[in-house]
């Protein structure tokens, strides 16, 4: 089977603002210090179908503001072969009613959709939603240039389809991790309308480059094993540099979030980025992860040096009995050292907290709260943990009877998905509330918080980020 794909409209559904990254589908709206990012994987999927001869369309109908309708009016105006969708596990009925509109509108147009959802529950996916055409699983890019290309989907590694005539789903295997990351194009963001994406705090333009894929590290929650492989697959530092200077210099981005399962997995590799960057004198600034376990002083002042503003570390839990259930593989004391040393670089901190995890007590709550007095953290987010299909949570999840087998819940990250053993959602979201309101109004944050504004506008921004979070909190 093949179909003429030549006129490709990359959405994302208009069905709420949401970072898709598929190990990270993290809702905005109800998180402040969450920021709307560019939707990176469309950027690579279009760069993919261009350079198999297609001529692509990109609209984030939710980052636009624009709704349903608008999406009818662009399927009628651009008439596309193809359609790819950009979903969410949670969000999954509400984008497959969109592929339903879509079908009406624009009846010949294949409607595809890409996310880690497909990954597990693709041939489901395809069954529940008759109007779904294709599933993109695993690494797409490949997939969507030899789309574009005209090869026989039969053919293409990665691809979950409905058959004609007679409606069949076809399974193709599945696609091996892409070795040379260096071989993909840079995202397509000139189909992007870059003003969308924004740094919280300046509100100067960012963007994300994704400098890694992959996570030797398996704990019980996270996609990343299953979305980038255990292996820590890295771009070369010239690869890279080469896609931050198109962006400062084509698109004038000098503000970057680099985005990877775990940025400094490989030291001697950061330092070589760190130390490129300073030598081509590039005027940037820049984010990213880390875990606690690996950072350290000399590294950390190496990054500030070449543009490194904050560090974000997936902490968890202040307790170490729910670090060893949650196979973290990490403890406090090295938490402590990580914040401490972050902050004697001059990097900001941001710290994540999970709760609601099975085992979730009053008392592992309580010791959050201590924990994130105790190191202080520059910006703090407590998300309610998510239990992710083909997860080990998810397992255990349904083998406690905390969630019936093929459920998947709607509530993500900003509100508990399940109860835990011992405690309701209720409790579980009181114990958020409470806790992000004693962290976030103690006077000497906020005094330091409104010292750190470079600007009036900065301090502008604070002020507003500040409010929004208190109103939530009262």
């Amino acid at each position: 089977m093949s179909r003429n794909v030549k006129k490709v409209l990359l959405a994302v559904p208009p069905t709420g603002l949401y970072i898709r990254e598929d190990r990270c589908q993290t809702p905005i709206e109800n998180l402040k210090t969450v920021a709307l990012r560019p939707p990176i994987d469309l950027l690579y999927a279009g760069a993919a179908f261009e350079r198999g001869g297609a001529t692509c369309r990109l609209v984030d109908y939710p980052g636009e503001r624009r709704g349903e309708t608008d999406l009818e009016n662009d399927l009628r105006e651009f008439a596309p072969d193809m359609v790819v969708l950009s979903i969410t596990t949670p969000g999954f009925d509400d984008d497959m009613r969109v592929a339903t509109r879509i079908k009406r509108v624009a009846p010949d147009a294949v409607v595809a959709a890409k996310g880690a959802h497909f990954n597990t529950l693709d041939r489901a996916a395809l069954e529940r939603c008759a109007d779904l055409d294709l599933a993109l699983r695993g690494e797409f890019e490949p997939a969507c240039r030899e789309l574009a290309e005209g090869r026989p989907w039969e053919q293409i590694a990665g691809l979950t389809f409905r058959s004609a005539p007679n409606g069949e789903i076809v399974r193709t295997a599945d696609r091996p991790f892409i070795e040379d990351l260096d071989s993909l194009p840079f995202p397509a963001r000139h189909l992007a309308n870059n003003s969308l994406y924004f740094r919280p705090d300046t509100g100067a333009l960012q963007t994300t480059v994704v400098t890694n894929r992959g996570c030797p590290y398996d704990c019980i929650f996270c996609l990343s094993n299953q979305v980038a492989g255990r292996r820590n697959r890295v771009r070369s530092v010239g690869n890279i540099l080469a896609e931050i200077e198109e962006c400062v210099g084509r698109f004038g981005i000098r503000s970057f979030l680099f985005r990877s399962d775990l940025f400094t997995a490989d030291r001697a590799w950061v330092l070589d980025l760190c130390r490129e960057i300073r030598t081509r004198r590039l005027p940037i600034e820049w984010s990213c992860n880390s875990r606690v376990d690996s950072i350290d002083l000399p590294l950390l002042e190496e990054m500030k040096r070449a543009g490194c503003w904050i560090v974000a570390f997936g902490i968890e839990s202040g307790d170490q009995a729910m670090l060893d259930r949650m196979g973290k593989k990490t403890d406090l004391d090295a938490a402590r050292e990580a914040l401490a040393v972050t902050r004697r670089a001059g990097i900001l901190s941001s710290v994540y907290f999970l709760i609601g995890l099975p085992w979730e007590t009053r008392e592992t709550l309580a010791a959050n709260e201590r924990f994130a007095r105790e190191i202080d953290p520059d910006v703090l987010e407590i998300f309610y943990v998510y239990p992710f299909p083909g997860t080990s949570l998810y397992r255990q999840a349904v083998s406690l009877g905390l969630l019936e087998d093929g459920e998947i819940p709607r509530q993500a990250y900003d509100g508990p998905a399940m109860p835990s053993l011992a405690l309701s959602r209720e409790e579980l979201a009181r114990a958020r509330t409470r806790a992000m309101r004693q962290f976030y109004t103690r006077p000497r944050f906020v005094l330091r918080t409104l010292r750190r504004a470079r600007s009036a506008r900065e301090f502008a921004n604070y002020v507003r980020c500040g409010w929004r979070q208190l109103k939530d909190f009262l």
